[in-house]
């Protein structure tokens, strides 16, 4: 008879015998694993004591196996980590070499500073003749800031403008305050005068108009060194891989993303000023 039958025909007796049960169980048990009778009952004292088997041992076992098996997982990820990390700086080297990232940053975050200045310099609603020294002037000669081309200050409720070290410019000065400024110069001789602005409510939506044209040009400007450094790119694309050039690129847009939205929290925050 086989290990299996005997065990089952032992077991199969304690529904019926229970006290009986135990001890066949027992010496059944001990006859094959060949085990001595007294060494037995002293191991398996639990049997003859009628009491669970406690399983508390097996399971320390199997939580400790497990513990190794954590580590060793946690150990190998942590290396797993270590190449990434190895890896992402080797890939950043790389897009290094293909286009100075550190250049592209300086060159935005320069115009981003320019905006700024130019918002709290020009936008503002106190009387200041800022906002017409810096204006752009087209003439025969070249673009010019209307500072360049004449004397500019403020008196009472006036703004007087002296074309008299460049007269031949006037009619043009003119013209580009009507056009960009939306103003209605008054001319006597080589001066140019301008009533200080109220503020209204009028003027108010006006320099919110200006605060949106100034940064829509800074986002241009943006835009454009974003173009020059996809053009560098593109110029050495044929050293890279295809992956290398493509994540090149997308660092490129998100920089010029980042600061475009940059720009325009800028203009919103003057322009909320500006309307309070």
């Amino acid at each position: 008879m086989s290990r299996f039958a005997i065990i089952y025909r032992a077991v199969s007796g304690c529904t019926v015998r229970p006290n009986y049960a135990h001890k066949q169980l027992v010496a059944t048990l001990s006859s094959l694993c060949r085990v001595p009778e007294i060494g037995f009952q002293h191991k398996y004292s639990c049997l003859e004591e009628r009491r669970q088997f406690s399983i508390s041992t097996l399971r320390m076992k199997k939580t400790s196996k497990k513990d190794v098996q954590k580590k060793k997982k946690s150990k190998t990820n942590k290396q797993y980590e270590e190449e990434d990390e190895e890896e992402d700086e080797d890939f950043e080297n790389n897009l290094e070499e293909l286009v100075n990232m550190k250049s592209l940053e300086q060159e935005m975050e320069e115009t981003l500073e320019h905006l700024q200045v130019e918002l709290m310099k020009n936008i503002t609603l106190r009387p200041s003749t800022a906002i017409y020294e810096d204006l752009s002037i087209e003439t025969p000669d070249g673009r010019y800031p209307l500072n360049q081309l004449s004397q500019i200050g403020i008196q009472g409720p006036v703004v007087i403008i002296n074309m008299a070290a460049s007269p031949q410019y006037l009619k043009v000065v003119e013209d580009a305050l009507r056009k960009e400024l939306n103003l209605n110069p008054q001319t006597s001789g080589t001066t140019i005068t301008l009533p200080v602005k109220k503020i209204t409510k009028e003027y108010r939506h006006e320099l919110v108009e200006r605060v949106k044209k100034i940064a829509e040009n800074s986002k241009d400007i943006i835009r454009h060194i974003r173009s020059k450094y996809i053009k560098e790119l593109n110029a050495v694309k044929n050293k890279a891989s295809k992956d290398a050039v493509f994540e090149c690129t997308n660092k490129i847009n998100a920089k010029a993303k980042t600061y475009t939205d940059k720009a325009s929290v800028l203009a919103a925050k003057r322009s909320k000023e500006i309307e309070a």
